[in-house]
């Protein structure tokens, strides 16, 4: 592990030009000799995550060291980023049959950190709806009976859930109500009109960086309007 380490401080400290190289080679500071010398037999090594410099005064030969600061921040931010993207298709069916070919589909890269709570919010918008009605997620609708995983607004708002095992989705993230991929749930948004969103986790991707804003991968047919006009609007435009 230690050679590892070493390895990759030593790639970092190469990578930069060599006119600065030679210039932070010639500026560590000795205490013995009180002012700044050029080090000699040094070795690279990682200390904190930033690269430090190893070695000996060259006037005096006292061992002696050089903090490269800025240098293997950004790698240690990434090892230590532990973020992780959900990748989700979710759909909706464009006809009666809910057939596969009218599946109107939307691709979100979310953190796993999100809640619930936010996670509703984005594909609401990616589909160019209103967040505005109470919504939730299930494992099935079908047989609510016997529906095992279920996770309602209702909760946090104070109000009596559709099922009893309901948990909220203020405080529920993504990652707990997802545990493996291929895993779906069913969102419903609206018990109104009643609609009907299928989830399914299609891919979990570490983080580069600490970045939790979602992302719409990709778009593949034209969403329903949420409030198509009635009949009556359309016959006094029709009339105009």
């Amino acid at each position: 592990m230690t050679e590892k380490i070493s390895n990759e401080a030593l790639k970092i400290w190469m990578a930069l030009p060599i006119s600065a190289r030679r210039k932070i080679l010639s500026n560590v500071w000795c205490p013995d000799c009180r002012t700044a010398v050029t080090i000699c037999d040094y070795s690279t090594d990682f200390d904190g995550g930033i690269v430090v410099l190893r070695g000996f005064c060259g006037i005096c030969g006292h061992k002696v060291a050089r903090v490269l600061e800025g240098c293997g921040e950004s790698s240690r931010k990434t090892q230590k980023c532990g973020l992780e993207y959900y990748i989700f298709d979710v759909w909706l069916y464009g006809d009666e049959k809910c057939t596969d070919e009218k599946r109107i589909i939307r691709k979100i890269q979310i953190a796993g950190t999100k809640s619930l709570y936010n996670f509703a919010r984005v594909i609401v918008q990616a589909f160019g709806f209103y967040f505005d009605h109470c919504f939730g997620f299930y494992d099935t609708l079908k047989d609510r009976m016997n529906c095992k995983k279920a996770f309602e607004l209702f909760v946090d708002v104070g109000e009596e859930p559709t099922r009893g095992i309901a948990k909220g989705v203020k405080k529920v993230k993504i990652s707990q109500a997802f545990k493996y991929i291929g895993e779906k749930l069913i969102f419903l948004f609206d018990y109104g009109d009643g609609w009907q969103f299928t989830v399914e986790l299609k891919e979990r991707r570490n983080a580069e960086k600490w970045d939790l804003k979602p992302i719409i991968l990709e778009s593949i047919g034209k969403a329903p309007l949420q409030y198509p006009p009635c009949e009556d609007e359309i016959e006094n435009d029709e009339e105009r």
